[in-house]
């Protein structure tokens, strides 16, 4: 009787003025109209229905909601799957779109930035000063140009990534104070998505307004929005949990609610309706918010070419904005993601139109894309445009040929212990075709993909948005640009080296302290058989094939460390002992060398055989090149990063 009274009320809803709303997969999926698609409530709900509870069930997602607004008005607001499964106990509750409250991760940065321009339309912040005249502390700087907070907006203040390890931390001020990332780049010139500079923008308006950065967001933001039940509090509001079910991780398991300290880029909580209403302010400018010329500052390339030079083609990072335009329309919005929470919104600022998606599980690997096949097909079936052609010219052959390499994204730890994990883990590789298209290999940071050449050093994917766009220096390709604050700089010989010197040594100190307990033993067993044998194996080389093992020993932590860490859900603060280990292990290991040189020294002028020479020689080379690694890789930096 439940499942009809719902068809029956989602049914009525389509001949509302406010939109429509659907609640579980109780509806059919159904053919949409034929012809061309007109962006109404009854055609949105027809794609929807047809495409949302196949996906979810194929991507193993349990619910997600959908919100799609034009012209000041809210044409649908859908829900699908569930809130929460049941499946450890209890009743499965389905997504109801009205009330059910989504975490909407990084999409919290848009209000974050909102607050900001705020701040700066009022005189209170300038966006190009250096920001240390809105902080109560110093951050390292290691170049001289003025961190400010167009760079903090723009995610090019030049930080490194950082794990940030700090598990129920809700304490903003001791967020930015305690460990903050390295700067690692010129600020205005290496785009870097950064969570802790948009955590240190929040900070600013803490700061300069006086109030505690989520009353000042509520009341100058999400209220005036029209988002009354939305909330960056941590935890949330009595009034508000039972409306808010568990996130899933891919094997279905409940995800606890995860407080962070940087709740400015990530903690913000809300239902579809309010954020219905919160793109339709965006959409009309409102001026309860900002002025219009300032939201067109917003939405509009915050650095310019004259700081990006060509690697602007390939799409800019506005002021808080992603610009993420299809089929020649501009499209500005924001993707947001935290364990067992994916969402995304995007705006047409000309068409007057918006579409909001979120979802409660991280499914499988067809659930990656979720968002960006709904967002594409939105744009396909609505706001049509051209299929990419390449354009690049006679000389496009040899361009693909000098962009194919390796490359590291500036989104990685760079100053850190992590340095050395680098290449091997967030590398992504460039090939070029015999058609000459660039294709994008699969890794942790993007999916595979193609992109073909629309003009000199501009590539474009040729079934999506993406883009990509090289800087070249003196016939060198230095950097490329994947979009708003993503950017590829080319892997350098050296982190090609760390991954294969890694595994060489520990081939090696494997070999040579397999072969000490074995060489003990076939020592006793000449011993017992009456065979002469030579003399014991000196004080000095046992305590290198010490020291080779302590630096295996530390080989074989920072294996486990890597592993774990990336198989455990949750807070990873165990880590830090572990990695602390390594680096005691580790920097044995490096002291290990001076017995070792005296060892081999000592073994060739006793002319102490060819069998012992060549594991002196295989453990001497074994504790320098794992020394260097660790130097190349920062292994030893005591700072963690964490």
């Amino acid at each position: 009787m439940a499942l009809i009274v719902v068809a029956l009320l989602a049914s009525l809803s389509l001949l509302t003025a406010c939109g429509s709303t659907s609640s579980s997969a109780s509806l059919p999926p159904r053919e949409p109209p034929a012809g061309e698609h007109q962006l109404t409530s009854e055609d949105v709900n027809a794609w929807l229905d047809g495409k949302l509870p196949d996906a979810l069930k194929n991507g193993d997602i349990p619910g997600a909601v959908v919100s799609v607004v034009k012209d000041g008005q809210v044409v649908t607001t859908r829900g699908y799957g569930w809130a929460d499964t049941g499946a450890s106990g209890g009743q499965p509750v389905a997504v109801d779109p009205q009330t059910s409250l989504f975490r909407v991760a990084s999409v919290s940065k848009i209000p974050t930035s909102i607050a900001a321009m705020q701040l700066v339309e009022q005189g209170k912040v300038d966006l190009d000063a250096d920001i240390s005249a809105y902080l109560d502390f110093e951050i390292e700087r290691r170049f001289d140009e003025p961190l400010t907070l167009r760079h903090l907006l723009t995610h090019s203040a030049g930080f490194e990534e950082s794990l940030r390890i700090a598990p129920n931390e809700t304490d903003l001020e001791a967020y930015v104070k305690t460990n903050p990332p390295v700067q690692v780049f010129v600020p205005g010139t290496t785009p870097g998505y950064s969570n802790y500079g948009m955590a240190l923008a929040g900070y600013i308006v803490q700061r300069v307004s006086g109030q505690p950065f989520e009353t000042y967001v509520r009341e100058h933001v999400l209220e005036p929005a029209g988002m009354s039940t939305s909330t960056y509090e941590q935890p949330l509001p009595e009034d508000t949990v039972s409306s808010l079910g568990p996130g899933y991780t891919s094997t279905g398991e409940k995800v606890p609610f995860e407080l962070m300290g940087d709740f400015p880029a990530g903690s913000l909580t809300v239902s579809a309706p309010d954020f219905a209403a919160f793109m339709n302010a965006q959409l009309s400018r409102s001026p309860k918010l900002l002025r219009q010329e300032t939201w067109e500052q917003m939405w509009s390339p915050g650095l310019g070419e004259d700081k990006l030079g060509n690697r602007a083609k390939a799409g800019e990072m506005g002021l808080g904005y992603f610009d993420l335009s299809r089929h020649g329309r501009r499209v500005v919005g924001h993707g947001g993601d935290i364990q067992g929470w994916h969402s995304q919104f995007e705006l047409y600022p000309e068409e007057k139109t918006g579409i909001f998606i979120s979802y409660n599980g991280d499914g499988n690997e067809s659930a990656r894309s979720l968002r960006e096949d709904l967002a594409q097909g939105f744009a396909d079936r609505y706001f049509p445009g051209e299929t990419v052609k390449a354009s690049g010219g006679k000389d496009s052959a040899e361009r693909v040929r000098q962009v194919a390499g390796t490359y590291v994204p500036s989104r990685v730890p760079w100053a850190s212990f992590m340095a050395a994990w680098v290449p091997a883990f967030y590398s992504v590789t460039i090939e070029h075709t015999d058609d000459g298209k660039l294709v994008l290999q699969g890794s942790q940071i993007v999916e595979e993909s193609q992109y073909v050449e629309v003009e000199p050093w501009v590539w474009r994917q040729v079934d999506g948005r993406g883009a990509i766009a090289a800087q070249v220096k003196d016939g060198k390709v230095v950097s490329l640009s994947m979009g708003p604050a993503f950017t590829l700089l080319p892997m350098t010989p050296v982190q090609q080296a760390l991954a294969p010197v890694f595994g060489v040594c520990l081939v090696l100190l494997l070999v040579a302290t397999v072969a000490w307990p074995v060489g003990a033993l076939r020592r006793r067993r000449a011993l017992r058989g009456g065979q002469e044998v030579g003399a014991p194996v000196p004080w000095l080389t046992r305590v290198a094939r010490g020291g080779g093992a302590l630096a295996l020993a530390a080989q074989l932590t920072w294996i486990l460390g890597v592993v774990m860490s990336a198989t455990t859900s949750g807070s990873l603060s165990w880590l830090i002992p572990v990695i602390r280990g390594a680096q005691v292990l580790q920097a044995l290991g490096v002291v290990a060398i001076i017995p070792a040189m005296a060892d081999l020294v000592m073994s060739l002028r006793r002319r102490a055989g060819w069998r012992r020479i060549t594991m002196s020689v295989v453990l001497l080379a074994a504790l320098v090149a794992l020394a260097w690694w660790a130097w190349a890789g920062n292994a030893l930096v005591p700072r963690l990063g964490l």
